[in-house]
C-alpha cells in the first residue's frame, strides 16, 4: 500500500532531471506545517525517519522504508504515551540510528539496527528541566558514543547552551556548559575534533571546538558581528581537511535575507570565508548543506517560495572556495500545484552521494500536511560524461541518432505506448523545450528553444514517461 501512495497531484509537480517525484512516507495526514521530523539512511537505500505529531498526536513515530516507498519496519510510536516532540537523530557504527526526542520535560531516547528492530528501548536521557523550544542535536563518534549539544534553563530567564556525551544504554558520561552561550547549538564530530557551532549571549553565531574528552581546544570564535537577525535553522558539514562549513540565513545591518556561507579551518578555528553570499531571491528557509562523499565539494538544499503560489525545493552544489559547481535551480517546482505551503525541510545522503530529503507539503483538500519524500541519483552529477542511452525498468527507452550532434537530433523511442512528449532542460535543470510532434516513435529536435531561438552548445537532458516509467538521456550540442 505504502509504496503505492505517490501523491495524488504529483504530476503538477516538476521535479528536475535526476530527482525523484515525491512520495508520501506517512499514512496519516498532520495538522502542524511546522512538523519536526529527522532522516537517516543506512546502507545505500534504507531510510530511518522519525517525526512528531505522529498519528496527529503529540507523541514520535518511527518507520524504516526503502527510496521506492517499500515499507521496511512499520509506522510505530516510539515515545511514550505522553507529550513527545523536537527530536533528532543520528548514525551510530555505521548501521544503527539513535533517535532522540523531548518528552514533557526532559529527554528521552532509543537505538534502532538497520531493519529497525530496537536494540536500545525507549530510555530517559537528560532529566534537565527545559526552555519553551528546546531541542537536542547530536553526531556520533568512533567509539559508538553521542556527543549532544542542547538547551536548558535555570528556571528563571537564563538560558545556555550544554555539551555532553553518553553511551547508548549506559547513560550520560559527562556535561560541560558552553561559556557565553544562549541558544540554537548544532554539534558534529570529525574524528577527534567536536565542531559546536551555537548563538552567543550577543545573539549572534559563534563557534568552539573541543576533543572527544571534552578539552576545549579552539575557544569562542565570533563568526560575524553586526546582524539584524540570525535564522536559527541552519546546517553544517565538514571537508576532506577537516574544515567545517556553516549554511545560514542571515538579516544583516545592509537590509534582506540572504543565504550564507561561513568556512572555518578547523584545526584553528580562523574565519576562512566569512558571510559568502549564495542566494538572495524570495523567502528562503530551512537551509541544509551535505558533504559529497569525496568531502571536497557539497550539496545545498532550502525551501524558496515568492508567493503563496510559488515555492519550490531549491538546490545547488558549491566547492571548498563556496564556488558554484551547479548554480540554484529548482529540484521541484510547486508552482503548479495549489499547495498552502512547504515547511522543514531536511536531507541526508548516503555513502554513494544520493541525496534524500524530507518536507512537509501543504494540502488544501484535508486542510492538513502530507510528509513527502524526493531523492536524488548522485549519477546525475556526471553530466558531461558519456551518457548515449538510458533504459528504464519498466519499459521505456531514449536513444539520440546521434551524439554529439550540431544542428538537430532525432531521439527514437521504445515504449508501448508512446509517449506523448519529450522534455528537455538544461544543465542547470530548466525546461528549455517541450518535443510534441513525432514520426513513429521518433521525436525531432532542432537545438532550439521553446521561442525558436537557438541554444548554445553544452550538454542537455531529454525526458521521457510512458505508463508509469521514466528515462533520461543526456545529448551534447555542438
Amino acid at each position: 500500500m505504502f509504496s503505492a501512495m505517490i501523491l495524488s497531484c504529483s504530476i503538477l509537480v516538476t521535479h528536475a532531471p535526476g530527482w525523484s517525484f515525491p512520495i508520501i512516507t506517512v499514512d496519516m495526514w498532520g495538522y502542524i506545517s511546522g512538523q519536526r521530523k529527522t532522516l537517516q539512511v543506512t546502507g545505500t537505500d534504507t531510510l530511518h525517519q522519525a517525526w512528531d505529531h505522529f498519528n496527529q498526536e503529540t507523541r514520535v513515530g518511527y518507520k524504516v522504508y526503502l527510496f521506492d516507498g517499500t515499507e521496511i519496519y512499520p509506522e510505530t510510536m516510539i515515545s511514550d504515551d505522553v507529550w513527545s516532540g523536537y527530536i533528532t537523530s543520528t548514525i551510530v557504527a555505521s548501521d544503527s540510528v539513535t533517535v532522540m526526542w523531548r518528552q514533557g520535560s526532559p529527554a528521552y531516547y532509543t537505538v534502532r539496527e538497520h531493519d529497525g528492530e530496537e536494540a536500545v528501548p525507549t530510555s530517559l536521557y537528560i532529566p534537565d528541566p527545559w526552555v519553551s523550544y528546546a531541542s537536542i542535536h547530536s553526531s556520533s563518534d568512533s567509539l559508538g558514543r553521542i556527543h549532544s549539544v542542547f538547551e536548558i534553563s535555570d528556571g528563571t530567564s537564563g538560558r545556555a547552551c550544554c555539551y555532553g556525551v553518553f553511551e547508548p544504554g549506559v547513560g550520560e558520561i559527562w556535561r560541560d556548559t558552553i561559556p557565553c552561550s544562549f541558544s540554537t547549538p548544532r554539534i558534529l564530530v570529525d574524528g577527534d575534533r567536536v565542531h559546536i557551532v551555537f548563538r552567543g549571549e550577543d545573539q549572534w553565531p559563534d563557534y568552539i571546538q573541543y576533543d572527544l574528552d571534552g578539552i576545549v581546544t579552539v575557544p569562542t570564535v565570533s563568526l560575524i558581528e553586526d546582524l539584524i537577525q540570525f535564522i536559527t535553522t541552519y546546517g553544517i558539514a565538514v571537508d576532506n581537511e577537516g574544515n567545517l562549513y556553516c549554511f545560514f540565513i542571515l538579516l544583516c545591518s545592509t537590509g534582506g535575507h540572504h543565504l550564507s556561507l561561513f568556512k572555518i579551518n578547523g584545526e584553528t578555528g580562523e574565519v576562512l570565508i566569512s558571510d559568502k553570499l549564495i542566494r538572495d531571491y524570495g523567502n528562503m528557509e530551512f537551509p541544509n548543506i551535505l558533504s559529497t562523499p569525496s568531502g571536497d565539494s557539497f550539496y545545498l538544499l532550502w525551501i524558496e517560495s515568492y508567493s503563496a503560489a510559488e515555492y519550490f525545493i531549491m538546490f545547488a552544489m558549491i566547492d571548498q572556495n563556496g564556488d558554484f559547481i551547479e548554480e540554484p535551480y529548482a529540484a521541484y517546482d510547486y508552482t503548479d500545484e495549489d499547495v498552502q505551503n512547504l515547511e522543514v525541510l531536511t536531507a541526508t545522503t548516503n555513502e554513494d552521494g544520493d541525496i534524500f530529503a524530507i518536507w512537509n507539503q501543504g494540502d488544501m483538500e484535508v486542510g492538513g500536511y502530507w510528509i513527502v519524500m524526493g531523492w536524488f541519483d548522485h549519477n546525475w552529477l556526471g553530466i558531461g560524461e558519456e551518457a548515449e542511452e538510458a533504459v528504464a525498468p519498466g519499459g521505456i527507452t531514449l536513444s539520440p541518432s546521434m551524439n554529439p550532434f550540431s544542428e538537430s537530433i532525432s531521439i527514437v523511442v521504445e515504449s508501448d505506448p508512446l509517449p506523448g512528449q519529450l522534455v528537455v532542460y538544461d544543465i542547470s535543470g530548466r525546461m528549455v523545450r517541450v518535443l510534441y510532434e513525432n514520426e513513429g516513435n521518433s521525436f525531432l529536435w532542432d537545438g532550439c528553444d521553446s521561442e525558436g531561438t537557438e541554444l548554445p552548445a553544452g550538454n542537455y537532458i531529454i525526458r521521457g514517461a510512458s505508463a508509469g516509467s521514466n528515462a533520461c538521456v543526456t545529448v551534447v550540442k555542438l
